[in-house]
């Protein structure tokens, strides 16, 4: 494959435990299909639960949908830019093999994106969100055990946040099972 920016020919490396192709050059990188997802989730575990598509029906009602232009460096097909989520990072996909080209910088800027998100929740939303992951585990697009560890993660969250924004029960919750170990 040839880097569609730079005309060099790609290179495989290990990228977060993914096996990727990056430009020797400009450093871009492309990821076949479900590879950004799992260099996501093994970049921070706390980030697993986040599942976005960009090749789902709804990916386009995050963003609108552009042509790029430019040619898939797998299949030559014209890619399409597509805003991941509302994190101001545009990425470049194409729709017939499903790879995700990445700039220089913008894998960083993705992970800051949710991070920041998951930081911001508020303990109504994380509720609402365990809710969600714990019906995934039943209906849910991923293994059983993938949506089981997704809830579990989301209900972590929720308790951190908790902690955060109600301190007081926190302290008083400690207490409890400090004196009732048997809980």
């Amino acid at each position: 494959m040839q880097c569609f920016q730079c005309n060099c020919a790609l290179a495989r490396i290990d990228f977060r435990g993914i096996m990727v192709d990056e430009c020797p050059q400009c450093h871009g990188r492309w990821f076949d299909r479900g590879e950004l997802r799992k260099a996501k989730d093994n970049t921070d575990e706390d980030l697993r639960w986040l599942d976005f598509d960009p090749f789902a029906q709804k990916a386009g009602h995050f963003r609108a949908v552009t042509e790029h232009g430019t040619q898939c460096p797998k299949c030559s097909q014209r890619m399409i830019r597509l805003t991941y989520k509302n994190s101001g990072v545009v990425i470049d996909k194409c729709a017939r093999c499903e790879g995700v080209w990445l700039q220089v910088g913008e894998f960083k800027r993705i992970i800051a994106y949710l991070e920041d998100l998951i930081a911001s929740e508020s303990v109504g939303a994380y509720v609402v969100d365990s809710l969600k992951q714990f019906l995934d585990i039943v209906t849910g697009p991923e293994g059983r055990m993938t949506e089981v560890k997704d809830f579990l993660v989301v209900l972590k969250l929720l308790k951190l946040r908790a902690a955060v924004e109600h301190s007081k029960l926190a302290e008083a919750t400690n207490k409890i099972y400090q004196y009732l170990p048997f809980l």
